[in-house]
């Protein structure tokens, strides 16, 4: 996935819109999620995290002082907390390992609505070959705050509440 600047700084904004949602943040230390979907290869991802992270620190400075939580979702979704410079030099990988397969979006969602609920900001990177298989659950997981928070980020940047209000139509694809 090829991230030019332009795109970086599209992310950031839509991030900043994000963090502008009436209830989301109100100031102080930010806390905020980025998922890496382990489908990737690292040469994949690493050019675009590392221009996201570069856009939103000079961008706004509420990115100074952030809890980064980094969550790799695989067979087993594992998270921890990085630094945010860590994600722009690629230090923050060395543990990760490349798991090619599908994936359930409502078992993400379901799994950072338990415990990253209190992430203002929520990225997934992901390569866009995942699927949802209970549209209701998807939705549910979602509901009510996590769609507001969401930024899915392939071939295109998708807001998680138009991921939400696409999933009856994903849904009836997959099937």
């Amino acid at each position: 996935m090829q991230l030019t600047e332009t795109g970086a700084l599209q992310i950031a904004k839509k991030v900043d819109a994000i963090l502008r949602v009436p209830g989301n943040y109100r100031g102080g230390n930010l806390e905020m999620s980025v998922v890496i979907d382990t489908s990737m290869r690292p040469e994949d991802f690493e050019g675009a995290v590392a221009a996201v992270v570069k856009a939103l620190k000079r961008g706004n400075e509420v990115f100074r002082n952030v809890r980064l939580n980094l969550v790799f979702w695989g067979q087993k979704t594992e998270s921890k907390i990085t630094p945010m410079a860590m994600l722009m030099t690629g230090g923050a990988y060395a543990e990760y390992v490349r798991c090619p397969c599908k994936k359930r979006y409502e078992e993400l969602f379901g799994y950072l609505k338990k415990f990253h609920a209190r992430s203002k900001v929520i990225l997934v990177f992901t390569d866009g070959q995942n699927v949802i298989e209970d549209g209701e659950a998807a939705k549910e997981a979602l509901s009510p705050f996590l769609k507001s928070k969401l930024l899915l980020i392939s071939g295109q940047v998708m807001s998680g509440t138009r991921f939400f209000l696409d999933i009856d139509n994903n849904t009836d694809k997959n099937d």
